[in-house]
């Protein structure tokens, strides 16, 4: 997902003047790093495109939406299950545009004579990777794993950027763990185990990451459409508000307290101090201890302005300016989610 807001602050509960507050741009998580496990075999180390994390997207398509759901039939999966797949799975392992080895070219494998001392004397490429994949299905045999290995690595050499780079999609993540399967089954070592074990984790990690940000990029819909009704029919909004504030918090005292407040804000209606108070730490209980900045609407994390600013106006620079951009924007009905980002 693009830069996005950031809500970060010290709260201490005992005097709400100890609040700061801070704003500004970038992730909303740290992106995962992408593991780079080897992959020894007999054949000698793979030359592989480096892999990255997927930039992260604004939304999902209904492709990646399909691919994102084929990714997870498959995360429940052990080192033993993964090890012990069925033929027909592995066939299922592979996308719609896989490039798979035809019959005939394996069998051409198979019957390659390969010359001794190949490794040290074959300088061409092509010709090395040609009796590197000929000795590998001489070695094993055509099986499902063998042949999800080679072609494992004329896929990912095609799915590789102009960069070299390879996208870790929950799709290539799963591709990921499939490959180490096979590596695994045909070398049982522990070394090949743990390869196993970290690509699984991995897919894991990417599944839920993809998930997250799907579902903040729903709730920032959702908000964005709040925001609008406030600034068309503001009574209407305050209802839509506390609704929203129920579904995803429950019918709590946090939820009646930050909604009644929103509302006298809204309103221009008076608050007391106490009232301030109460929001403030109200507010803390549901995004600040529970570290869910993201599910935080850009007018509550506003009125928290306005709660620190009665208690004890505002003076210093960089909040001062957030809060008179906000009651700008406020003034001449403009959305929240319509201030510049880069201007924080």
């Amino acid at each position: 997902m693009k830069n996005r807001f950031i809500l970060s602050y010290l709260f201490s509960l005992t005097s709400v003047l100890s609040l700061l507050l801070c704003f500004g741009c970038g992730d909303t998580e740290d992106e995962q790093a992408a593991t780079t496990p080897t992959n020894n075999t007999f054949l000698g180390e793979l030359d592989e495109p480096s892999r990255h994390p997927a930039e992260q997207q604004r939304w999902l398509t209904d492709e990646d939406r399909k691919k994102l759901k084929d990714a997870e039939k498959w995360v429940h999966l052990t080192v033993e299950d993964w090890v012990n797949l069925k033929d027909r799975d592995w066939e299922k392992l592979k996308g719609k545009d896989w490039v798979r080895l035809t019959n005939a070219e394996v069998r051409k494998f198979m019957n390659l004579e390969i010359p001794k001392g190949w490794v040290a004397e074959t300088k061409d490429e092509a010709l090395r990777e040609k009796f590197r994949t000929a000795a590998f299905f001489q070695k094993f045999g055509d099986i499902p794993q063998a042949r999800y290995n080679v072609e494992f690595r004329r896929n990912s050499r095609k799915m590789a950027g102009k960069d070299g780079f390879i996208p870790v999609t929950p799709e290539f993540a799963k591709y990921l763990v499939a490959d180490r399967a096979a590596n695994y089954f045909l070398f049982p070592t522990e070394a090949h185990r743990r390869l196993l074990e970290d690509e699984i984790k991995q897919l894991k990690r990417i599944i839920e990451q993809v998930i997250a940000q799907e579902e903040r990029r729903l709730l920032e819909e959702e908000l964005r459409a709040l925001e609008q009704l406030r600034i068309e029919d503001p009574q209407a909004w305050i209802k839509g508000m506390r609704a929203f504030l129920i579904k995803e918090h429950g019918d709590i005292p946090e939820v009646d307290t930050i909604a009644n407040f929103l509302r006298k804000v809204e309103l221009n209606l008076p608050r007391t101090d106490e009232e301030c108070h109460t929001y403030l730490k109200a507010y803390n209980t549901l995004y600040v201890d529970s570290d869910d900045f993201g599910s935080s609407s850009r007018y509550e994390y506003y009125a928290t302005f306005e709660a620190v600013d009665q208690i004890q106006p505002i003076v210093a620079d960089e909040p001062l300016q957030i809060f008179k951009k906000y009651r700008a924007a406020r003034a001449a009905g403009i959305s929240f989610y319509n201030i510049k980002e880069d201007d924080d």
